[in-house]
């Protein structure tokens, strides 16, 4: 029973982790607000200053520092906009616009506390088995503006005047807001392209 509640947990804080895009993230004495998106490995990709770069303890707080956040330490590694992972940098451009800097990592997630349990973060990556057809599926939504508008206002009973599409998982779609991310949960998980279609029918 108890290793059925550790995957509970998992499932739980995984879901949380992908209902939200931002975070604050402590590293010395500093306190910055990023925001952050996941790759289809299951790594998540933010701007970085550089002195988040350096050695120091990296704490994530999702979706900020508050009560009921989730608590991840973290590592981060830098990669480079040119080359064959500018994809991701371009990935993140697309969910929240221009980054305030210039430097690019990617989060591997150590530990985490949700709900006061402890998380290994390796349960916390988890691969998207949807990302080869998330760019197709992307694409037909976003020649249904109305559709998407009127399944996201109600889901989320958010009205996004244009919405726009832009990530696909197994328990959502994130859709960009000129205000910024909004999470539209899947009613059962997303297994195929056809899944996600029906849901906006």
């Amino acid at each position: 029973m108890e290793e059925y509640d550790e995957q509970q947990m998992s499932d739980a804080a995984w879901c949380f982790l992908r209902s939200n895009t931002t975070a604050s993230v402590t590293f010395g004495e500093n306190t910055v607000d990023v925001s952050y998106v996941i790759i289809p490995d299951g790594r998540l990709v933010i701007p970085a200053m550089v002195a988040m770069l350096q050695p120091c303890d990296i704490v994530m707080y999702v979706p900020e520092y508050m009560n009921d956040c989730m608590e991840m330490h973290v590592s981060l590694f830098q990669f480079k906009e040119v080359g064959e992972d500018g994809c991701f940098a371009d990935r993140w451009r697309v969910y929240h616009g221009e980054p305030p800097d210039t430097q690019w990592a990617f989060v591997d997630i150590d530990a985490a506390r949700f709900h006061e349990l402890f998380i290994d973060g390796e349960t916390l990556c988890r691969s998207n088995p949807l990302a080869d057809l998330e760019p197709s599926i992307c694409k037909t939504l976003n020649a249904k503006q109305d559709v998407v508008r009127a399944v996201c206002k109600e889901k989320t009973t958010v009205d996004i005047q244009s919405p726009f599409v832009v990530g696909i998982d197994p328990l959502g779609v994130d859709v960009r807001a000129p205000f910024g991310i909004v999470r539209v949960p899947a009613d059962a998980q997303f297994g195929t392209a056809e899944d996600v279609l029906a849901f906006f029918e």
